[in-house]
């Protein structure tokens, strides 16, 4: 059975990693799981956002980090996606797993790189700890680093390993670190890669995938695959038209 992933919330139709979008994500039952990105502003606060800096999706400027959490309330994150979206704020973690407790299943990549965010792992666990959602949330992260760190501060919290290519020794890797799933980018997803990980149990997903053409080939040719997208409307309809079909 194929597994909806709304990237960064529903955002082909609201302003990536903001309320409005995961909001979006949620009113659709057939979407599981809304992933999301995480940093940490100046005072240690994780917040809720892909990129390092805030020029792209915000009415701010420079990184991220520098920045406390009062300031970056001040930001708008939605006017540069529609006018309809101005005064979206940038939202906090803690925000997102209040909302989403009990109701979506969350995928939450930290963006740690090297030794810039120091204790990402230990501030995110913890908040996903006093809300009492450890089966509710998978952390995944392209530093595998830090996810070897999640996992001996929590192994009761699934964690996961992004790729950019095709990693060699994936399983051993999987080991090292305590990671469970991996995501990577569809165009390196072969038949015998999916049967391997099938093999060991790894959930294996492809990111991110929006045309429609790709979409349903991988829906066709790999019915239980985890597909993150930034358009699950179309992949909604191919999922119901394949159902039909079926």
């Amino acid at each position: 059975m194929i597994t909806i992933v709304a990237h960064r919330g529903w955002s082909g139709e609201a302003p990536e990693n903001t309320i409005a979008a995961f909001k979006l994500a949620m009113t659709e039952p057939d979407i599981a799981i809304i992933e999301l990105d995480v940093h940490l502003s100046k005072d240690g606060i994780p917040v809720v956002i892909h990129d390092h800096t805030l020029d792209r999706t915000t009415s701010g400027a420079g990184p991220v980090k520098s920045h406390t959490l009062d300031e970056l309330r001040l930001l708008d994150a939605g006017s540069w996606f529609a006018p309809s979206f101005a005064g979206e704020r940038l939202p906090t973690l803690e925000e997102v797993l209040e909302l989403a407790k009990g109701r979506c299943k969350l995928h939450v990549e930290l963006k740690s790189m090297g030794d810039e965010y120091v204790g990402i792992e230990e501030k995110v666990i913890a908040l996903i700890q006093r809300h009492g959602m450890q089966e509710e949330v998978v952390l995944s992260s392209f530093d595998h680093d830090s996810m070897k760190r999640a996992n001996e501060i929590d192994p009761s919290i699934q964690t996961g390993l992004i790729f950019l290519g095709k990693p060699t020794l994936l399983v051993e890797q999987l080991r090292y670190t305590g990671a469970a799933s991996v995501s990577m980018h569809y165009a390196f997803v072969t038949p015998d890669f999916v049967d391997e990980m099938a093999e060991h149990g790894i959930d294996l997903g492809v990111w991110t995938v929006d045309e429609s053409d790709i979409l349903a080939r991988i829906v066709e040719q790999y019915p239980n695959m985890r597909i993150t997208t930034n358009t699950p409307d179309r992949l909604l309809r191919i999922v119901r038209e394949d159902r039909v079909t079926s």
